[in-house]
């Protein structure tokens, strides 16, 4: 089933705007892995949802695009620590992990 991210409104507005500019700068659609997560005490769990994954079978090119989208996007100006992307498997495959704050802003 082919999902429409930019028409999902339960996701922070931000965070749509990265999925979609980052979906048109690649060229292709993205396979969503995994979106709202009920119970999820991070970004899957939040209304509006604030974090979306992305399959990713390539750890390079994952790297890649995680370094595009942060060299776009600072996740909080307050933490520069935090990314809004990583490129990760935490035991259940690797995947893109991107997220937003409140006060994520475009660089």
């Amino acid at each position: 089933m082919k999902i429409d991210i930019g028409q999902l409104e339960f996701i922070d507005q931000t965070l749509r705007t990265i999925l979609v500019e980052t979906e048109e700068l690649l060229g292709e659609e993205q396979t969503v892995t995994s979106i709202y997560r009920p119970g999820d005490v991070g970004v899957h769990g939040t209304i509006p949802v604030r974090g979306v994954d992305w399959r990713c079978r390539d750890k390079e090119k994952g790297d890649k695009i995680a370094s595009m989208i942060n060299s776009m996007w600072q996740y909080d100006p307050g933490r520069a620590d935090k990314k809004c992307c990583i490129c990760h498997d935490v035991g259940l495959g690797l995947h893109l992990h991107i997220q937003s704050h409140p006060r994520t802003v475009r660089v």
